[in-house]
Parts: C-alpha cells; structure tokens; sequence
C-alpha cells in the first residue's frame, strides 16, 4: 500500500464522482510522509482505502485540501479504475 496513496485516491475521486459528489482530495503529513486520502465536504466522512499502511491513524484534522495534478485521470488513475471496475463487476 506505502506509496499508493495518491493514485488510490485519485482513481476513487473520478469513480466516486469526484467534485459533484463532493468529495474533496486531502493532504496531511503522516510517520514521515505524505499522506493523501478524500473527504466528502457535504458529510465530513473520510475516505482512506490506503489507511492501512500505518502504525497510527492519521492525523485527519490537520490535512488540507488539494487538487490533483491533472483534471481527467492520470495514466496510472485510469489503469486502476479499470482494476477496481472489473474487480466490482465481477464479484
């Protein structure tokens, strides 16, 4: 998971329906590093799918948002959009 973390959060704002959905891309600095991870603006929940690569919870409080690099997926968000897709689909 330790390094994913932006991408996971990237592929699950555009599946999830990212701004119109309200959900909201965070940042915050956690065991050394930098953590990224969404938070729906309307109901304040978190969403973390890259959580458990941590001895500790993160800080949430203390995150800030921001936006991704690119407005349409990346190369690496699409890719797993279609993994986390198919995976849906076929369970």
């Amino acid at each position: 998971m330790r390094g994913n973390c932006y991408v996971t959060s990237e592929a699950l704002y555009h599946l999830l329906g990212g701004k119109a959905a309200r959900w909201k891309p965070m940042r915050v600095r956690h065991e050394g590093d930098m953590h990224w991870f969404l938070r729906n603006v309307l109901t304040g929940q978190i969403l973390d799918a890259t959580a458990v690569q941590f001895k500790t919870k993160p800080p949430y409080d203390k995150a800030i948002g921001c936006g991704f690099l690119t407005k349409k997926p990346s190369k690496r968000a699409a890719s797993m959009m279609k993994r986390m897709v198919w995976s849906f689909e076929t369970t």
